[in-house]
């Protein structure tokens, strides 16, 4: 029987082995849960950030377009001096025709709306329905004004940010998805709440046209 002791005690010791193993592993999976879901966490905010460089990028090509139609507004207005400046030495010579009647009587627009883009937040949010705008644009296309298409947008359920404005949202939702207390995507309605009780701290602001 003394050749048996040995065994005896390692069999005593098996259970204590097997709970420090059971508890081994049961770290581990809490360890692997915990990296998965930073992980996870951590592509949410590298898609906020995949966003925001996107919509970067679509404001420059609109600022691009903007600069581009405010040179030719700036080439028409002169064009439109020199033919006001025609038709007044042609009227102070007496000839005024129904050509140059028209001219004095209804002269092109000179204030064209310029250069104002936005980014645009849809009913979706983030990080699906988001694009940068010009608002400028869409009112010389429409020709109404530009607060006129802004509370347009707003009353279609849509958030007008500028992009200063849109860089500290994103940077706050990176933030809240890292820490956990945020996941994507993000609604409009959310959006809003986040927007409203963050103001103080990151000094966001929605574009509101009274």
């Amino acid at each position: 029987m003394g050749d048996l002791k040995p065994f005896h005690s390692r069999l005593e010791d098996l259970p204590s082995k097997a709970n420090n193993l059971t508890e081994t592993g049961l770290a581990l999976d809490a360890l692997f849960a915990r990296e998965e879901t930073r992980l996870k966490r951590e592509d949410e905010a590298s898609s906020l950030r995949a966003v925001y460089r996107t919509i970067v990028e679509q404001l420059q090509q609109l600022r691009e377009i903007e600069a581009s139609a405010s040179r030719g507004h700036g080439e028409a207005k002169l064009m439109l001096s020199l033919v006001e400046l025609a038709v007044t030495a042609i009227v102070s010579k007496g000839r005024l025709s129904a050509i140059t009647d028209c001219l004095l009587q209804g002269p092109t627009d000179k204030q064209q709306p310029l250069g104002l883009v936005m980014v645009c937040i849809g009913p979706r949010g983030l990080p699906d329905d988001v694009r940068g705008i010009s608002v400028s644009q869409l009112a010389r296309e429409s020709r109404r004004p530009q607060s006129e298409i802004m509370s347009k947008l707003r009353e279609n359920d849509y958030l007008l940010f500028s992009e200063d404005a849109f860089s500290l949202l994103i940077d706050g939702l990176v933030g809240d998805v890292r820490a956990g207390k945020l996941r994507l995507p993000v609604s409009k309605e959310k959006l809003l709440e986040i927007t409203e009780l963050n103001k103080p701290q990151h000094r966001v602001k929605v574009i509101e046209v009274e």
